[in-house]
């Protein structure tokens, strides 16, 4: 992806959303995360979020990479080239759970510099809230376990981002 794709991308979500907040980061990961697997230069685009039902509750993941460990992680990837972030997000949910998703709102974007201590990544996250269209999940290939929870568990990753939007989903604020 090229600087003006990732601008184009920004000012998409920007345009359709409104503006959110930008959030920058560092993360330390080892050497073997996935991120380091693309050969590109140019900063990758994420998308995910948590996806509710209709009395709240959200569902997340476990996957079968090794990077995901045992953590719990809301529905989400890499989007594909030209793909707008709602976009992607729709497609992640679907191919990971088998969700159709309503009324998605963006909440942040992150922007994450990933670092193994000898080389750098850079990439965007964007951070949705989505009402799941219904509750029957049908988790993809990649996808070890999906279920509902009624809270953010302890051992989910990335936790404290979604703290704030999920007051939200217990609030039944509409999206």
């Amino acid at each position: 992806m090229c600087p003006g794709e990732c601008k184009d991308r920004m000012g998409d979500a920007f345009d359709r959303f409104g503006r959110v907040p930008i959030v920058r980061r560092t993360r330390v990961a080892s050497s073997d995360d996935p991120a380091f697997r693309r050969r590109s230069r140019a900063p990758f685009w994420a998308a995910g979020g948590l996806v509710h039902d209709t009395r709240g509750a959200i569902v997340l993941v476990r996957v079968g990479r090794e990077s995901g460990g045992s953590m719990w992680f809301t529905p989400g990837g890499l989007l594909e080239q030209g793909e707008r972030t709602d976009d992607g997000l729709r497609r992640e949910a679907r191919e990971e759970v088998g969700l159709e998703l309503a009324d998605p709102a963006l909440t942040r974007i992150v922007h994450e510099t990933i670092t193994d201590g000898s080389r750098a990544r850079h990439g965007y996250f964007a951070q949705f809230i989505a009402r799941a269209q219904s509750t029957e999940l049908r988790p993809g290939h990649e996808v070890i376990e999906a279920r509902w929870f009624d809270g953010l568990p302890r051992d989910m990753a990335f936790r404290d981002d979604y703290l704030e939007d999920f007051k939200k989903v217990q609030a039944g604020a509409s999206f």
